[in-house]
């Protein structure tokens, strides 16, 4: 007997002493749960099988509705498909957004950049998105808000036409290189989309960098020990903060990079031992592993570097004016509770750099050089250091030495560290002289 409304309505959200089915007509039926929920169900076969498909639930799908469903099933079991397979994708599609590039960037902001990648990476990932995606700069405005105009539709219609397009735009606004570094955010944006079936178009996956612009250039700037000193005392007769000038000097020193230097925290400095712990960046993994015993854990061995004398003693100077506690190098004004910035760190460089140049016609410096500055130097006066000077520069051994040798070298890296700082002290001394 076919089912009605009101024979429906009796059994909804009643109690019964045990779940049980009743049939409709064309294969259609119900099951009422002993707490009176209704879910329409269509019994099948396919490939001389028996099977059945959960339609949903009443009232939120009527019977006229459950009843309209059944042609289209039937129809699926002719054309020998399973209605199984056609619903849920049906359904996969209704309920999935419509994604745009917009949604999908800041999805990944969110979801990934935020969580694993450090607070300086996020910031220039947000303002990249923010300039070249939502065509809303923070400073100087773009001549055409290119994206907002011609890439408003669903992620997945955009075509790779319209990803070229969107590339000679950005080399119109900017440059060629700019280019690069917006192709190689999207495609970690896109690639996360389709991993996660937020979009299925990986159309700009085909393309390399050369198709869309250039790659960043790689720095081959290396200073001389000259050159370095000029810095030095060019840094001596500023009238920049004190954290600013010692921050600079202690990346001559350490060759360490900027971001390192300037998260430094006094918790990190073992000011006893003299020796600088650096933590395990965010968004790198914290490598543990348990023995079968309660407390055997060990974890990876942290990066570690010895304090030589000349930075202990920068480091005690901005001790005596800031004190001894959260970052070493901390920001300015409403900022002391946070570590000084790049932007004010690379803008005092740029600046020293000038006055450089316009004295003395030294090319442009910046704060990575000084990594190259270190090792050539060292490695020039003896080829021994090249794996200490490894080690100095946070970097992993090559081949097999990376997965085996897991020695810190701190004796030797002190040696290494007292050697360049010799060797820049006597250039500063035969420029003073």
């Amino acid at each position: 007997m076919s089912l009605t409304d009101s024979k429906l309505k009796k059994f909804l959200n009643k109690s019964h002493d045990k779940p049980f089915e009743l049939a409709d007509r064309d294969s259609l039926s119900i099951r009422v749960s002993q707490k009176g929920k209704i879910a329409w169900q269509y019994r099948f076969r396919h490939n001389g099988k028996a099977d059945r498909l959960s339609l949903g639930n009443y009232p939120a799908i009527s019977l006229s509705q459950a009843r309209a469903l059944v042609p289209e099933l039937r129809q699926c079991i002719q054309e020998g498909k399973n209605p199984k397979s056609v619903m849920g994708k049906s359904r996969q599609a209704k309920s999935k957004k419509i994604m745009t590039l917009e949604d999908l960037c800041l999805m990944w902001l969110e979801k990934v950049s935020a969580i694993e990648h450090k607070e300086n990476t996020q910031a220039t990932h947000a303002t990249t998105v923010r300039k070249w995606i939502l065509n809303e700069p923070i400073k100087k405005p773009l001549k055409e808000k290119w994206v907002k105009k011609n890439l408003n539709m669903p992620f997945d219609e955009i075509t790779s036409q319209n990803w070229m397009d969107f590339f000679e735009w950005v080399k119109s606004e900017k440059s060629a290189n700019m280019a690069g570094v917006v192709f190689k955010l999207l495609k970690s944006v896109i690639t996360w989309g389709v991993k996660w079936e937020l979009v299925s178009n990986s159309n700009l996956l085909l393309f390399k960098v050369k198709d869309v612009g250039k790659a960043p250039n790689v720095g081959e700037r290396t200073p001389s020990l000259y050159e370095a000193a000029m810095m030095w005392l060019e840094i001596d007769k500023s009238k920049a903060l004190p954290q600013t000038k010692i921050c600079l000097k202690l990346i001559i020193l350490l060759g360490a990079r900027n971001s390192t230097v300037r998260n430094m925290k006094w918790e990190d400095l073992d000011l006893v031992n003299m020796i600088w712990t650096i933590p395990v960046p965010k968004g790198q993994k914290q490598a543990t592993r348990r023995g079968a015993l309660e407390g055997d854990v060990s974890s990876q061995r942290p990066e570690r570097h010895p304090i030589p004398s000349k930075v202990k003693e920068l480091l005690e100077e901005i001790a005596l004016i800031y004190g001894k506690t959260g970052y070493v190098f901390k920001g300015d004004g409403d900022n002391s509770n946070k570590e000084i910035t790049t932007h004010a760190l690379n803008r005092f460089c740029t600046r020293m750099s000038s006055k450089l140049f316009m004295k003395h016609q030294i090319s442009k410096i910046v704060p990575h050089d000084f990594r190259r500055m270190l090792q050539t130097t060292l490695c020039e006066i003896d080829s021994k250091w090249l794996v200490i000077t490894e080690r100095m520069l946070g970097h992993k051994l090559k081949g097999t030495m990376k997965h085996y040798n897991k020695a810190d070298y701190l004796d030797e890296q002190l040696e290494a560290y007292e050697l360049l700082w010799s060797k820049l002290k006597l250039e500063i001394e035969k420029i003073n002289s």
